[in-house]
């Protein structure tokens, strides 16, 4: 789910197009009063098919991106009061990730240091193929937001798009000042190590405290859109694209204990391993579609030290070999 909160700025762009701001609502089946309405709820997906119908009215391919370029972070509500007020720069990213799923449930995001360089990584509750624009709208927002605590001219260390490329990659990666990596096997913004320690002055200790209270009582009273089995896969996926699928790793993303998460994993019909070995396998069907992508880096990406292991598993699964499942693909 989505609160209107989510939609701020939202009917303002909608209003440029043929028909309007009510043509546009009325396409992706919300109700225009969504909008800056507080507590008022509709779907994850109805908030994605924004970005599509908008790209598609506007004949704009780089919606999402432009769209996403355009954020400022006082009129983001609790994310951008957060980031703004907070002292350090990695209390301020911290802070994101607690509060963005406030207002998009089905959307994470995580500070990851275990990892050179640190990075920032996301995932959302969609299909490969879906919401291409709004995940180009999410790294250029999260820069932005970003930006509001480092300063415009920050840039981060490079950018990771788990989409295809679009038309004109040399213009998004001069907008958002950074190197860019396109069909990516997780969305990441990554950052410098030291930046994590910068400070930022003349912010508001007492506000930031009062937002990180509340937005750790909006999470506590919120019931999440997602299974338990939904949520352990994306967290699983992001591990394994970081050599990093166990499950300290996933619980610590989803913010249980392990024994806890092994429990709701188990009361869903499946175990912990058993979901591990189909996100994996399912990732590696994904990877060998890209065809530039060494199968040698696959298996290792997956965490087999060895080709011959990763093949003979990927074989006794699928009943064919990786070279043969990728010379299948279309």
């Amino acid at each position: 789910m989505t609160d209107g909160m989510a939609w701020s700025g939202f009917d303002r762009e909608a209003a440029k197009v043929p028909g309007g701001a009510e043509a546009v609502f009325r396409a992706i089946g919300a109700p225009l009063s969504i909008v800056d309405r507080p507590g008022m709820r509709i779907s994850f997906r109805q908030y994605v098919a924004y970005f599509e119908v908008m790209a598609k009215l506007t004949g704009d391919a780089d919606f999402g991106h432009r769209f996403g370029l355009g954020t400022r972070a006082a009129r983001s509500g609790i994310p951008g009061h957060l980031i703004l007020n907070a002292r350090r720069f990695r209390d301020g990213i911290e802070g994101l990730a607690r509060t963005v799923p406030t207002l998009c449930q089905g959307f994470r995001m995580e500070l990851v240091e275990d990892r050179d360089p640190p990075a920032i990584i996301w995932s959302a509750a969609l299909g490969a193929e879906e919401g291409v624009q709004f995940m180009r709208f999410s790294n250029a927002y999260l820069v932005r937001m970003l930006q509001a605590h480092r300063g415009s001219q920050w840039c981060p260390r490079r950018i990771l798009y788990a989409t295809t490329p679009p038309r004109r990659p040399k213009r998004y990666a001069s907008q958002l000042g950074c190197p860019l990596v396109f069909n990516a096997p997780i969305s990441a913004i990554e950052i410098e190590r030291r930046d994590l320690a910068a400070t930022k002055s003349g912010v508001d200790r007492h506000v930031h405290s009062l937002l990180t209270i509340y937005a750790e009582y909006l999470l506590a009273k919120e019931p999440t859109s997602q299974s338990m089995r939904d949520a352990a896969v994306l967290a699983i996926r992001d591990g394994l694209t970081m050599g990093r699928g166990d499950l300290d790793f996933v619980a610590r993303r989803l913010r249980l204990s392990p024994r806890s998460l092994q429990r709701k994993i188990c009361a869903s019909g499946t175990s912990f391993s058993a979901l591990r070995d189909e996100t994996r396998f399912e990732l590696a069907k994904s990877m060998l579609a890209q065809k530039d992508l060494p199968i040698g880096e696959i298996a290792y990406r997956l965490g087999y030290s060895e080709i011959a292991a990763f093949t003979h598993a990927f074989t006794k699964r699928f009943g064919k070999s990786p070279r043969s499942a990728r010379a299948a693909a279309p």
